[in-house]
């Protein structure tokens, strides 16, 4: 049921533009990926069709039932971004949509997506963020904690770029999206 409420939810933000930076997001990957928060599988139709792998990870397994229905032939792990269960080097590309404003340990999470990309693999990421206008960034302060609890953890007011960078990763692109409520961003893994 919950994933059926997700996918409701998202259809507005969808015909908003969500749907078409999702696609900008996964345009082009090739070889191995993994798509982490997956959820219901949103992003899966707009993959390319030669891309060798794509596994899509996430904690509901509800929501990863209907994600294999959008993409059938799409490997399915449940499990948490904080303690991925792939060997070291795994994937040539990490795309992570709306992810990580709900992770419990964020840098813990891209040390693990640090960890499973190859040497020059790429991490692309699509995330809203805390504003740099002040009154909205304060507002977000204000909002969070309430916001929080009703949505399971989502933290409007998280600041993604420098966990990017402080988790190793070279950042290559860095887009600002809806006057800086969210963001785009593009690094590569490098030598650790």
């Amino acid at each position: 049921m919950k994933a059926l409420l997700y996918d409701a939810l998202m259809a507005p933000l969808g015909w908003m533009g969500l749907t078409e930076a999702r696609q900008r997001l996964v345009a082009g990957v090739h070889s191995k990926v993994l798509e982490v928060g997956a959820g219901t599988g949103l992003a899966l139709p707009g993959y390319p069709e030669d891309v060798d792998s794509i596994t899509a990870l996430d904690i509901d397994p509800d929501a990863l039932v209907r994600a294999r229905k959008r993409r059938p032939g799409v490997q399915i792990a449940l499990a948490n971004v904080q303690d991925l269960p792939f060997r070291d080097r795994s994937f040539d590309f990490v795309i992570a949509s709306l992810v990580f404003c709900s992770v419990e340990d964020p840098a813990r999470g891209l040390a693990e997506l640090h960890r499973v990309l190859r040497i020059d693999g790429q991490l692309r990421m699509l995330e809203h963020v805390r504003s740099p206008n002040p009154k909205v960034s304060r507002l977000q302060e204000r909002l969070t904690p309430a916001w929080c609890r009703m949505t399971g953890g989502c933290r409007l007011n998280r600041d993604t770029f420098p966990l990017v960078q402080a988790a190793g990763f070279y950042v290559t692109r860095r887009v600002s999206l809806l006057d800086g409520l969210a963001e785009e961003i593009t690094a590569v893994r490098v030598k650790k």
